[in-house]
């Protein structure tokens, strides 16, 4: 095994490159793993808009009633009845919706007069739509209580905000239909460390395996090799024994880093094993891509250039940097020829995966298989030219 020991002492020398690209992987993993969302939305909740009542109709009953009924379905903040820092809260979004009930606003409504609420909100915004049809929900069910339900006897009007209270927290249960229950636009934290994978397996691996074989394909060394003892075909296996070895290395590293910051959310949701086996895919791509990079560069001083072309090259166009749902439909055209558009589109549909459908998991080995394909397809391309090269 002379070449497999030779093989890990001239991986040494890109040991600081190596460690390079691995803390950017880091840094890109942490990050976006801290900027996720933490709370996996399930199902649907009502949003609660946060609102702040300034009530000058403070003996109102009515008044007091909407009050109540505001807090129970938005988020009241409190803030004092001044303009200005009002609109600073308005402006620096800590309330999306301010709602003035004028002096007499009960009396004016009991008597059937026309009142309106104040409401001080951001010009077009859609909280301020839908705090509007929170109160006109109030006032309009109250309303019918008025006209229909008697106001003149003693506690009448406390009994008919009740009974309007009652008729509206009945809710309507909301069932998800369809197989994922995760919005499109959600992406957990652990969606990003797998995307940013395809960029430190890309410069990790590519680099290490280029610069074993420019080593190894030096003029005087490759000559040496050829007049050893050792056989050609004992050579070749003992690097590609190598080739594998480093490259599953990088591999099982990513994944314990994987169990180590996002080990409970995996085990939770159950996909360890498809994101496993997609990354795994993508590690003999960016193999075979390495020995193709080794086959035609000569020096070292030209290699880093290709492999950051190669690497960002490869992540840009695939959707690891810049997601594929902004991409044109002729820059898709053109990353569909490559291995990264098929590794980030099965990292798009295992994080919206919550029930095993046969039709999505179908979608997802369809796109591993075809990165299988391309590492054959890249790993055949390599050994022919290293045939050419040899005759």
């Amino acid at each position: 095994m002379q070449v497999f020991k030779a093989y890990f002492k001239v991986m040494r020398g890109a040991v600081a490159t190596l460690s390079i690209n691995l803390c950017v992987f880091l840094a890109l993993a942490v990050l976006f793993s801290f900027i996720a969302p933490q709370v996996q939305p399930v199902g649907f909740e009502p949003s609660r808009i946060p609102v702040a009542i300034i009530n000058r109709d403070k003996e109102g009953e009515v008044s007091q009633g909407l009050a109540e009924y505001m807090e129970k379905v938005c988020k009241v903040i409190e803030c004092p009845d001044d303009p200005e820092k009002l609109q600073d809260a308005l402006f620096h979004g800590q309330v999306k919706y301010v709602a003035i009930i004028p002096p007499g606003f009960s009396d004016a409504f009991l008597s059937g007069e026309d009142c309106v609420i104040q409401k001080v909100i951001v010009p077009g915004s859609a909280e301020g739509y839908y705090v509007d049809i929170i109160i006109n929900r109030f006032l309009d069910t109250l309303d019918l209580y008025r006209m229909y339900g008697g106001v003149g006897e003693e506690d009448s009007l406390p009994r008919l905000i009740a009974s309007a209270m009652e008729d509206l927290a009945v809710e309507t249960p909301v069932t998800m239909i369809g197989e994922t229950v995760i919005s499109e636009e959600y992406r957990p934290g652990y969606y990003y460390y797998f995307l940013y994978c395809a960029y430190a397996l890309l410069a990790l691996i590519t680099m290490g395996v280029s610069t074993i074989m420019i080593s190894f394909n030096e003029p005087d060394l490759y000559m040496r090799n050829s007049c050893s003892p050792l056989s050609k075909r004992r050579m070749n296996l003992q690097l590609a024994a190598g080739h594998t070895t480093f490259a599953l290395g990088c591999w099982a590293m990513l994944m314990i880093g994987s169990l180590v910051m996002h080990g409970r959310n995996l085990s939770q949701t159950g996909v360890l094993g498809l994101y496993s086996l997609n990354t795994l895919a993508f590690t003999f791509v960016c193999a075979a891509i390495g020995l193709i990079i080794g086959a035609f560069v000569r020096s070292t001083s030209a290699q880093s250039g290709v492999v950051n072309v190669v690497t960002l090259g490869l992540c840009f166009l695939g959707g690891v940097f810049v997601p594929q749902s902004i991409m044109s439909e002729s820059v898709l055209a053109v990353s569909k020829f490559l291995p990264s558009y098929w590794f980030v589109k099965a990292n798009d549909a295992i994080a919206v995966l919550r029930n095993s459908n046969p039709e999505h998991l179908h979608s997802i080995h369809n796109s591993i298989l075809i990165q299988v394909g391309f590492a054959i397809a890249i790993f055949s391309v390599a050994l022919f030219f290293s045939k050419e090269r040899e005759a």
